[in-house]
């Protein structure tokens, strides 16, 4: 108990004896240490949560919560994302077993599971499958990578016992797409063929498809008959031409950069697509199906001749139908003086063979070209006929088609490349002038957390030094004036004078004097003796 009272007094009087800002620092740091002690214990000792599910469906969220409450387990939830936490020992638990009880927000056919079949009318078997189905499909169609919700609305077909009677089912789809996600035609078609493959009776013209944006997907996405209409889509085109005046384009600037330059010649190239589906038949005979070159020596299939003599005078005629157009027929009639009349006739069929061709050509291809090319500076006619002349075999100039190709040498304005040439040099000597000042921000502090640690480490020096030095002389003292030294025999001396100058009269001075010049060292050497005798 005396040791530590002493203790808490020797705290104490060194807290009296320490500066004011020795004070604060202490006090700083007792406060640091003590909230680093009290937060680290909190967490240690807090719940830590974990997200069970994100992103749910308002429904779902609320059969989620619960269920956490009917098995009394703590949670937190993030109205803004929707977002369940539950403590993290419990998630993967828990979300094995809460995972089907979310349905996205929308109920497919275990509707039927929780709806007794008998008593149920037609009509609401009906109701009820619709409502499934347009469930069914709303979780289909959410599981796309691009969207992030849908709603399905079916108008269900009505059927008859005749087929004409019958009425063709309608669709609605509404989707929300995900943050800068879009749909192409293609995958806008994925959807109609889903929801047109999942009910009876329903066609793809009756699908229609908006997206959040109030945009309607499926307009003019099937003509009439439901084909396809990419063919003639003007976008398509668009892209195709685009596409070939690129390439062109590039064709003819890597064939002219490479002898003025890069950034010397402009090319611009127009390509004129024809895009109808064009079908030509032709059909060409031959004389001989044996040899088609040989027009001289035709094979005779079959011949027929007639001739008739009629003495009354009277002129008569006689024939045969024709096989086809390649007979040969030959009338004579001659009339003589004693009334005679003659009628002769021939018919010669011949083998004709034929071949015919069928030509199909896809759209896309050539119309007419234009091209137009700028060179920097001046140049005269033979320049600009080797120009064209290297530029028609690139882009496979063709003039009986009427393409064109012009070139002109002009000066080019420069002013916007010089500018942005300068913008750039000074962006770079902001830049170097930045990591100058950067690496001389780092000599800097380099230098100044050198003269620091030189500054410590000799004010430690020092404190050394003179903690050595006092030390010592407190050893010296304790060797002069150390009452524990048991002396090995009693010495008496003859009494002396006080008047008289000699070693005691010295010795006793010279404590009296480091006693008035040093009081707190011999108050604390005598506070240790008597710490010492107390043990």
């Amino acid at each position: 108990m005396n040791r530590l009272s002493e203790g808490i007094r020797n705290i104490l009087d060194k807290w009296r004896e320490a500066g004011k800002g020795k004070k604060i620092a202490i006090i700083v740091l007792i406060v640091g240490v003590i909230s680093a002690i009290v937060l680290g214990t909190v967490s240690a000792t807090a719940t830590k949560y974990g997200v069970l599910f994100s992103k749910l469906d308002s429904s779902d969220s609320a059969t989620i919560i619960q269920k956490l409450k009917d098995q009394k387990i703590s949670y937190k939830v993030d109205s803004s994302t929707n977002t369940i936490m539950v403590p993290q020992q419990n998630v993967d638990e828990l979300r094995l077993e809460l995972a089907p009880s979310i349905k996205d927000g929308s109920t497919g056919f275990e509707l039927f599971d929780n709806t007794s079949q008998f008593g149920m009318t037609d009509d609401q078997f009906k109701v009820n499958y619709q409502r499934a189905l347009e469930g069914e499909l709303e979780r289909t169609i959410k599981g796309f990578s691009e969207i992030d919700g849908a709603r399905v609305q079916l108008v269900m077909p009505d059927d008859s016992v005749f087929v004409k009677d019958s009425t063709p089912g309608k669709a609605s789809v509404t989707l929300k797409l995900k943050a800068g996600a879009s749909l192409n035609k293609d995958e806008v078609k994925a959807i109609v063929a889903l929801v047109s493959g999942s009910v009876k009776n329903l066609p793809q013209q009756n699908v229609q498809v908006i997206d959040d944006k109030m945009t309607l997907l499926t307009q003019n996405l099937f003509n009439g008959d439901g084909s396809d209409d990419s063919t003639a889509d003007a976008e398509n085109r668009n892209k195709i031409q685009t596409t070939v005046e690129k390439e062109k384009e590039q064709k003819a600037l890597e064939q002219l950069e490479a002898v003025y330059g890069k950034g010397k010649v402009k090319v611009k190239i127009n390509v004129d697509l024809n895009f109808d589906a064009q079908e030509t038949n032709s059909q060409t005979y031959y004389n001989n199906q044996a040899n088609p070159n040989d027009t001289k020596n035709p094979v005779i299939v079959s011949s027929h001749t007639i001739k008739d003599v009629n003495p009354q005078g009277s002129t008569t005629t006689s024939g045969s139908p024709n096989d086809n157009n390649n007979s040969s027929n030959t009338i004579t009639n001659n009339n003589t003086t004693n009334t005679n009349s003659t009628h002769d006739e021939a018919t010669t069929n011949y083998d004709v063979s034929s071949e015919t061709t069928k030509t199909v050509k896809a759209p896309g291809d050539v119309r007419r070209m234009t091209a137009s090319v700028v060179i920097d500076g001046n140049i005269n006619a033979n320049t600009q006929a080797s120009v064209t002349n290297l530029l028609g075999g690139a882009i496979g100039f063709n003039a009986a088609r009427g393409d064109t190709i012009d070139v002109e040498g002009m000066t080019f304005d420069n002013t916007d490349q010089k500018n942005a040439q300068k913008a750039l040099d000074e962006i770079n000597k902001q830049l170097q002038q930045e990591k100058t000042m950067q690496l001389y921000k780092e000599i800097g502090i380099g230098a100044g957390a050198f003269v620091a640690f030189m500054i410590i480490l000799v004010v430690l020096l020092r404190k050394r030094k003179k903690k050595a030095v006092a030390a010592n002389e407190n050893s010296q003292f304790d060797v002069v004036i150390d009452d524990t030294i048991e002396p090995k025999e009693e010495i008496k001396f003859a009494p002396i004078e006080f008047e008289t100058n000699d070693e005691s009269t010295h010795i006793e001075k010279e404590v009296k004097k480091y006693a008035s010049d040093k009081p707190e060292q011999v108050a604390d050497i005598v506070k240790s003796w008597l710490a010492k005798d107390e043990r």
